[in-house]
């Protein structure tokens, strides 16, 4: 009897999303997982309208064979790092390669199958990425990613000894973090562990034929307008975070595990740490400024506790938990 295929896991991220921009991302991941079995956990953060709305997408799933599961679950936290967190330590199902993708991309039919044998051919990575095709900056952003390795938090892949490393040290992302996959890389390229590493690039394999395809929306709604700005502000906070993980991993060495809980812990323990650099930073990019007062607003992170609602199953399980 011939051997059945490796088992992969895919997990999508959403929460800003429209159910038909969604539905789109699910339909594409399917096509990619073909010819394997396969668990597609979609995540809907924050979002419990849209998590409603999905709901009547997974009966109209009819090909998902008797050995596969797509699932859909709601998260009260409008938090990708928290959702992140709990896939990663409480929902993966062990798998030989787990897919992460954003909510809006369509991956490419091949980009999965590219990215899991980049995984195989390269049997001490700990991830591989594909890279943007589409969009006024993805040109760059594949010259930088094949020049100088990491992450892109659209699309890439997480071997089973990974993602089993991240288990067992505890490592979880800061919550309310804007740049997951740049944190996650790094502690990736020291190997979970920068006392006992140094900085590798080949830890992450950069594989350009795995892409995705993003539909562009309007570009001069007021609503486009107001999410360019809120984007603005987010990527301000991003380069305080990277700012504030280099200090954590780099320069003092210390293990992913021991990162704070939330981003505003640490990027002000990194502001508290380097007063100097913070604020000739605030002076070259005040939206840096504005990002460090926004991240000081106190926040209730307590949702963050809160188990995953499995809201519907496909095939149906014999109990929805709600």
């Amino acid at each position: 009897m011939p051997a059945l295929p490796e088992r992969w896991s895919v997990v999508i991220f959403t929460a800003r999303e429209s159910a038909p921009v969604l539905a789109a991302c699910v339909r594409a991941a399917l096509r990619a997982c073909h010819g394997h079995r396969y668990t597609i956990d979609i995540l809907v953060n924050g979002n419990a309208a849209l998590a409603q709305a999905s709901t009547a997408l997974l009966p109209a799933l009819t090909d998902v064979g008797p050995d596969d599961r797509v699932r859909l679950w709601l998260l009260p936290l409008g938090d990708k790092a928290g959702a992140w967190n709990h896939y990663v330590h409480q929902l993966w199902p062990a798998a030989d390669s787990t897919f992460f993708i954003d909510g809006y991309v369509e991956v490419e039919p091949d980009a999965l199958a590219v990215l899991h044998r980049a995984l195989q051919a390269a049997p001490t990575a700990l991830a591989a990425s594909g890279v943007p095709s589409s969009g006024r900056s993805a040109a760059a952003l594949r010259r930088g990613m094949l020049a100088h390795g990491g992450l892109h938090g659209n699309l890439y892949a997480l071997p089973a000894a990974a993602l089993a490393a991240i288990r067992a040290t505890s490592f979880q992302l800061p919550l309310g973090l804007y740049r997951t996959d740049a944190l996650l890389g790094a502690a990736l390229m020291y190997r979970l562990a920068p006392a006992r590493h140094t900085w590798d690039q080949a830890c992450i394999v950069v594989d350009p034929a795995a892409s995705w395809l993003v539909r562009p929306g309007p570009l001069w709604s007021r609503a486009a307008l107001r999410a360019l700005w809120q984007r603005r502000l987010r990527q301000a906070q991003g380069e305080l975070e990277n700012r504030a993980a280099r200090e954590h991993l780099s320069i003092r060495r210390q293990a992913p595990a021991q990162l704070a809980a939330t981003t505003a812990d640490l990027v002000g323990a990194w502001i508290a740490a380097q007063p100097d650099q913070a604020r000739r930073l605030f002076l070259v990019r005040p939206l840096t400024a504005m990002a460090a007062r926004r991240l000081r607003q106190p926040r209730d992170w307590s949702a963050a506790q809160a188990a995953p609602q499995l809201l519907a199953a496909q095939p149906a399980p014999a109990v929805i938990i709600l």
